[in-house]
């Protein structure tokens, strides 16, 4: 009797552990541009016993994806400790028409290492052991979203920094993107302008997410 009470407790103690630690949160957006909608965006974020786990899906949708045709995969997974996320791995694999990139970030104390195929035929005009303070996209997003004023950011192909700028008037956000380098090429020429998104008081992820590029606007909105 003993043996059946004693395992008994330690699955329900395992059960009440597994589950009341994990937040689970999932937004799904339409993605439009100049009005068109283009596609759609799933963000799913996992917290669980000072871990977590993100992924995004976008894909193109709608009337228009015969001119459209992308689809790309990221993740992100790493540690939580006073409310810092902090990236271990980041993988991306984007694809459209025919061309297909994928990228697979480790990050270590030291620095970070990138693997990408296909290899590219530049070299990296960076030292990737400087980077000891970066993030990959999501997790900068997310750290931006909890409060950091500014997070050191790379994505494979760029190095730069987010920084927060908030509207006191109202629940947006404005993220600026600044000290931006290409890793792969001489000029510094930066497609992105500014994010913007709207906090979301019922679920973490944002209500709707705005991206400023020089020549298009790319709106995110909540379904």
């Amino acid at each position: 009797m003993k043996f059946f009470l004693n395992k008994a407790f330690i699955i329900i103690l395992f059960v009440f552990v597994s589950s009341a630690k994990a937040e689970i949160y999932e937004s799904k957006y339409d993605v439009s541009s100049s009005g068109l909608k283009i596609g759609h965006f799933v963000w799913t974020l996992e917290i669980k016993e000072g871990l977590y786990k993100t992924k995004i899906n976008l894909e193109n949708s709608g009337i228009f994806s015969p001119l459209y045709k992308f689809k790309g995969e990221y993740s992100a997974q790493g540690k939580v400790f006073n409310n810092n996320f902090k990236a271990e791995v980041y993988t991306q694999d984007w694809r459209v028409k025919k061309k297909s990139k994928k990228v697979n970030i480790l990050f270590y104390e030291k620095g970070v290492d990138v693997r990408q195929e296909p290899n590219e035929k530049e070299h990296a005009r960076i030292n990737f052991d400087d980077l000891k303070l970066h993030f990959d996209p999501i997790t900068s997003f997310i750290n931006i979203i909890k409060g950091h004023k500014f997070a050191q950011t790379i994505d494979g192909r760029r190095i730069y920094t987010m920084k927060r700028i908030e509207d006191i008037n109202s629940k947006k956000i404005t993220l600026e993107i600044e000290n931006y380098t290409n890793i792969w090429a001489d000029h510094k020429r930066n497609d992105v302008k500014k994010i913007e998104f709207i906090t979301n008081e019922e679920n973490f992820l944002p209500l709707n997410i705005s991206v400023f590029f020089k020549e298009r606007k790319f709106v995110l909105k909540k379904k």
